[in-house]
């Protein structure tokens, strides 16, 4: 079953055919302030004693920015600490250029090319794989006169379409978004329809024999996640930066469990730098992990 916080990355990618332009501190991570690099460490809590204790801290995840705010590098690592997977991106002024991928050990495998018009708008997304194979390749169609996204098209290397935006707009204001996105053999995975005046999205996800996997519908900052029967299985609050606050899953039993995740403490500009994930249910509330980031900035 895919999880509520996947479903929020789905639709932040439903806004990247209109999005206005924002740096990537601000749009992906929500960060205030001048941010040169953060770092992010998790530690489990256990019961002992009967109390619950914070387990040791194992690294989670790595990033630094530029002066605009863009991301240059990431670092993500695995439960244990172990680095499997950096991202290094480039960037001329604001625009990025490359982005690569390596593993755990240093090795290339995915690359991914901006290329921009004339005007300096984003015109095609090609991806090689790490051998220098092409991957996919992403096309954007524009009005003229606006250069709004009007579709966006993904395919893959064998030309089969991958994924597909099409945006409608009353001069300059968005109306509505629709997205479709298929499995490499060409299937439809899942699709997703949102309604600006509304507030509103719906998003289906589908098997690989074409039946309904879920549904989740967002209006304005509830989601509500349905099952293939129409049931009710899980429902969720996001913030307005697009983060997911907390989520409710309802077992077939009527019995419920609700995680949620509270900021503990901010720093001067205004940043979490720690973060504890909750769990209630009927045998009661309980911490499960907390998160701790540690900042540095640039001098304004």
């Amino acid at each position: 079953m895919k999880t509520l916080t996947g479903l929020v990355l789905v639709a932040l990618m439903s806004l990247v055919g209109h999005a206005q332009e924002r740096s990537i501190a601000d749009a992906t991570y929500a960060l205030k302030g001048p941010v040169r690099t953060f770092r992010v460490e998790v530690a489990t809590f256990v019961l002992k004693d009967g109390d619950y204790v914070e387990g040791p801290r194992v690294a989670q995840m790595e990033a630094s920015f530029n002066q605009d705010g863009n991301r240059t590098d990431l670092r993500i690592y695995d439960d244990k600490g172990v680095l499997v997977r950096r991202i290094v991106m480039k960037f001329d002024g604001k625009k990025m250029t490359e982005a690569i991928n390596y593993d755990g050990a240093g090795k290339m495998w995915l690359r991914i090319l901006d290329v921009y018009d004339d005007m300096g708008r984003l015109k095609e997304v090609l991806t090689y794989n790490g051998d220098g194979s092409l991957r996919s390749k992403k096309t954007f169609k524009r009005d003229y006169e606006l250069g709004q996204a009007i579709e966006i098209s993904e395919y893959n290397a064998q030309g089969v379409l991958l994924d597909h935006f099409k945006n409608t707009f009353d001069g300059q204001v968005l109306l509505t978004t629709e997205r479709k996105v298929y499995r490499e053999n060409g299937s439809l995975a899942s699709s997703n329809f949102y309604d600006a005046e509304k507030r509103r999205s719906e998003t289906t996800s589908y098997q690989p024999d074409g039946s309904i996997a879920n549904k989740t519908v967002r209006t304005g900052q509830q989601l509500e996640q349905y099952g293939p029967d129409g049931s009710l299985q899980k429902t969720g609050t996001i913030s307005v930066e697009h983060r997911l606050l907390d989520e409710v899953v309802l077992n077939k039993d009527g019995s419920r469990k609700k995680e949620s995740n509270a900021p503990d403490q901010l720093d001067a500009y205004g940043n979490w730098t720690k973060l504890t994930r909750w769990q209630t249910d009927a045998q009661g509330t309980r911490p499960l992990s907390v998160a701790y980031r540690t900042f540095t900035y640039y001098e304004r």
